[in-house]
């Protein structure tokens, strides 16, 4: 598989419905998942406006945090999405971090991730956050290399967190003024 010359980087809207959601099914079958926070019962519309709004800074529930999501297509198929967090609280500071991204299997290891990150990294620029934590699991190859090609350093004072259930978690800090 290839992908074309460009990735569209945008926020989810009505059409994109259908390919998000599959792609959520094929993700939590993984263990993950691609649509933070949404309910199969919440009506499509809601949740794309809960998104926008949440990137904008409002309706935030507490204990969260200013948040965006985007999706990644390649000529029209949905291929990843990257989470941004503006703010971090203190679960967020430990696990988690600025930018969470997912790509869809059969878009693995053709530069999706990366150019998730890098998108992420511009975004965070633009909101005046000069140095972005992300963390991947200790066993994640793939996203270690992902994160270490964006400038990623180990966290010298916590470099691993150990969680409850499975790996335990790498945390990396990456300047926003490098990305270009």
């Amino acid at each position: 598989m290839r992908l074309g010359a460009a990735l569209e980087i945008r926020e989810l809207e009505s059409q994109d419905e259908q390919q998000a959601i599959d792609a959520h099914h094929q993700l939590i079958a993984e263990d993950s998942e691609f649509l933070p926070t949404w309910s199969a019962d919440e009506d499509w519309e809601d949740y794309i406006y809960r998104m926008s709004a949440g990137r904008r800074g409002e309706h935030i529930p507490e204990g969260w945090v200013r948040s965006g999501l985007f999706a990644a297509f390649d000529q029209g198929d949905l291929v990843g999405r990257v989470s941004l967090r503006y703010e971090l609280n203190e679960g967020l500071l430990q696990v988690g971090g600025h930018i969470g991204y997912g790509v869809i299997p059969e878009y693995r290891r053709l530069g999706v991730a990366r150019a998730l990150c890098k998108f992420g990294l511009q975004e965070l620029r633009e909101a005046e956050i000069e140095h972005a934590l992300v963390t991947c699991d200790s066993d994640n190859i793939a996203s270690k290399s992902t994160i270490e090609s964006c400038g990623g350093l180990l966290d010298a004072e916590l470099p691993e967190i150990e969680v409850s259930d499975g790996p335990s978690k790498l945390r990396f800090w990456i300047s926003t003024r490098s990305i270009r």
